[in-house]
């Protein structure tokens, strides 16, 4: 799995114009990402799509819209994220 997540380009993404990094066929998060870890795995998508896995902690992660809000920043999988880490942390008390 390192080998296939270690980063191999990265840049702004002429689509998205966002900073990407790029794995060998899987996105990497950038550091100032919510679903920052330095072992996830996935790509966000337009419109404040999502999709990772972290084989660190065993989560995986998946969210689409049926709406979506361009041109404002898009919280709603970041706060379906902070949803699910609270209750993993609630689960593990």
């Amino acid at each position: 799995m390192a080998a296939a997540t270690a980063e191999q380009a990265s840049g702004t993404d002429r689509i998205l114009r966002v900073p990407v990094r790029i794995g060998t066929g899987f996105g990497l998060p950038t550091p100032d990402a919510f679903w920052y870890s330095p072992t996830a795995f996935g790509f966000p998508g337009y419109g404040g799509s999502l999709g990772f896995a972290d084989p660190a902690t065993g989560l995986a992660f998946g969210y689409v819209m049926n709406h979506i809000q361009e041109g404002v920043p898009d919280r709603r999988a970041a706060t379906l994220l902070d949803a699910v880490h609270s209750a993993i942390k609630a689960q593990t008390r």
